[in-house]
């Protein structure tokens, strides 16, 4: 396919910025070596870069022959992205730089007993006023929204959805209604994944599956640095895989599933058991003598301290989780294997089980190349996963890992979009 003269100038655009953001400070030489690109071509749009306020020059850089060289970097507050996430207890609501950095968070619990769309999209416009409040609307690039269940990210439909509970919900359509800026919608462990492989643990990681441990359990999978989501994008289903064939009922109607064994309620419900077993464990007194009362952070300090009821419990579930994932390591070979969610907060009481139950279970092989390790983003990585992706439209030259919702897959599709985020940065006065 030939690009049209316009096409492939928003291509070289993205290659100069990719260039700057991965690489800053960096001169317009360095970036003419990086990309191929002429003199001409990287000098006329590092200026149109520069009058958009999305670059900027901060120095020089001394050179053997010659004058210094001017060197360059991204301007993080030039714009700024929404991540959100609605899960059926919470809405998280964050605004980031273009850098990914956090500028502002908001957390409003969600008390609708039915966790109808109306009432999460309410929630969610109340969530975006308070993180965009006194900001330039015109600084928002988008929001890239996460829910947990399967998300066909190229219409923004839900196709599934558990714990909300949603089936083909087309909540970017419904949303795109209540934000002037550009909204896509993904799967809330897909994302996370995202946020994890460009910001967090996962780094240049490029075979590795991020796990999210709550109310539910979901991965995401990167393969070869690529995202794998599957024919349907439902790949990284990770809590309905059978562990226990005649094993508990599950919600999604399947017997014995990881999501009946190692989930955090699963968790509270094993440390209450043991407390009641044990009268005198000073988890009582955390909980003022009201077991229903007891939370993941309780459990967690009191693993922390050696609490011997947080942590048998926590060593039950660590076994669990370490069953269902070492036949992921032994099918995919994986780099990394990231733990997150709220469950995350145990820390090594729960990533030590998991390990020693790998190295029982995982070929010798695999084993070697494969490292275990908690959330660096933590509760906010989904937020951040969303809010990055929708930088990634915005800054990247390569193919959305996951498609953006209201594009199309053609390069002129996603140009157009890109112009249309590019007009949203205001012009440096």
């Amino acid at each position: 396919m030939l690009l049209k003269p316009d096409m492939g100038k928003q291509l070289n655009r993205r290659l100069i910025l990719t260039q700057i953001r991965e690489n800053e400070p960096i001169s317009r030489s360095d970036i003419v070596d990086a990309t191929g690109l002429s003199k001409a071509a990287v000098s006329s749009i590092v200026g149109e870069l520069i009058e958009a306020g999305l670059v900027e020059e901060t120095g020089s850089q001394s050179t053997a022959i010659g004058r210094p060289r001017i060197l360059l970097s991204l301007v993080p507050q030039a714009g700024m992205a929404l991540g959100a996430e609605l899960n059926g207890h919470e809405c998280r609501v964050i605004l980031t730089d273009l850098r990914a950095n956090v500028v502002k968070r908001v957390v409003l619990p969600w008390l609708a007993v039915d966790a109808s769309v109306e009432s999460g999209l309410s929630l969610l416009e109340q969530g975006v006023m308070a993180v965009t409040k006194d900001v330039d609307p015109d600084r928002i690039v988008g929001m890239g929204l996460t829910v947990p269940g399967v998300v066909n990210p190229t219409t923004g439909k839900v196709l599934l959805s558990i714990i909300l509970p949603w089936r083909n919900v087309p909540l970017m359509a419904e949303a795109q209604k209540r934000f002037e800026f550009p909204v896509a919608v993904f799967t809330r462990a897909s994302a996370a994944t995202w946020g994890e492989h460009w910001y967090g643990s996962g780094r240049n990681v490029q075979n590795m599956m991020y796990v999210r441990i709550g109310n539910g359990i979901a991965g995401g999978l990167v393969i070869a640095g690529h995202s794998y989501t599957g024919q349907g994008f439902g790949a990284g289903e990770i809590g309905h895989m059978t562990v226990q064939p005649d094993g508990l009922l599950c919600r999604c109607g399947n017997r014995g599933c990881l999501a009946t064994v190692a989930t955090t309620e699963v968790l509270l419900n094993r440390v209450r058991e043991l407390m009641r077993r044990n009268p005198d464990n000073p988890l009582w007194g955390k909980v003022d003598g009201q077991p229903e009362q007891l939370t993941m952070r309780h459990v967690a300090e009191a693993a922390d301290q050696g609490n011997p009821v947080a942590q048998d419990a926590l060593k039950g579930i660590g076994q669990w989780l370490g069953v269902a994932l070492a036949s992921v390591v032994n099918l995919l070979n994986l780099d990394m294997i990231i733990i997150g969610g709220p469950i995350e907060a145990a820390g090594e009481a729960l990533l030590e089980p998991i390990r020693q139950e790998l190295s029982r279970r995982v070929l010798p092989t695999h084993l070697a190349d494969v490292s275990l390790v908690g959330s660096t983003l933590k509760e906010d990585a989904p937020s951040i996963g969303g809010a990055s992706l929708i930088l990634h439209e915005l800054l990247s030259p390569s193919p959305l890992v996951v498609p953006f919702a209201g594009s199309t897959d053609t390069l002129t599709g996603r140009f157009s979009l890109f112009d249309s985020i590019l007009k949203r940065v205001p012009v440096s006065a």
